[in-house]
């Protein structure tokens, strides 16, 4: 017998409190880790200066920060996931879905790879806003990252849930870094505040 895939609304999700994970093991093996208090609040609060324009839909704002670039935590990942070879920022910009808005399908950051080939991709997404269940905070699929299989098309539909996916919170001033071939998308912001982040790429060089 047929059975479609759960929507997003239909099943408890399971939530992993990123101020109690961490660590390059579970990079190596989910594919995503969370450092957390990565920022200091002063830092959190001036790159928060740069949100604000937009009052629906979800915001994208220009933004650039080397300190973030720059970051050991970013470091650190980056010698694991391109296993040692050199890479390059390649984007970064600000991202704050509004109340209302913000639900993605499953996606990575790349195209699948060719069995054998090396990641190419990493992904940091700087939590300025606490990322909570009920404002949307990040769903991953862990251990995706090492599927070279497209993403079933079923399950890119906003609505549809993985049935091992996991939605990611943490505190601001923490960092979310994955793979970036990873499965994985924002989710709806149900709350009546902002979602405030800083997206940034990277890519084997």
């Amino acid at each position: 017998m047929h059975r479609s895939l759960p929507h997003a609304d239909e099943v408890s999700p399971l939530v992993v409190d990123g101020s109690a994970e961490g660590g390059t093991s579970r990079l190596r093996t989910d594919g995503f880790m969370v450092v957390d208090g990565a920022l200091d609040a002063a830092h959190v609060e001036r790159l928060r200066a740069a949100f604000g324009v937009q009052s629906e839909a979800t915001e994208h704002v220009p933004l650039k920060d080397e300190a973030l670039a720059k970051h050991p935590a970013i470091i650190d990942a980056a010698r694991i996931v391109f296993e040692g070879a050199s890479w390059n920022v390649r984007d970064m910009h600000g991202r704050n879905p509004l109340p209302g808005f913000g639900q993605q399908g499953l996606h990575a950051d790349w195209k699948p790879r060719m069995p054998g080939e090396p990641f190419f991709v990493m992904t940091a997404i700087w939590m300025l806003d606490d990322f909570t269940l009920e404002n949307g905070a990040t769903r991953v699929v862990p251990g995706s990252h090492v599927i070279t299989t497209p993403i079933p098309k079923a399950l890119a539909q906003p609505l549809a849930r993985h049935p091992r996916e996991v939605v990611v919170t943490g505190r601001a001033g923490s960092v979310l870094i994955f793979n970036g071939h990873l499965w994985h998308s924002g989710r709806k912001n149900e709350s009546r505040g902002p979602r405030r982040c800083v997206q940034m790429i990277a890519q084997r060089a």
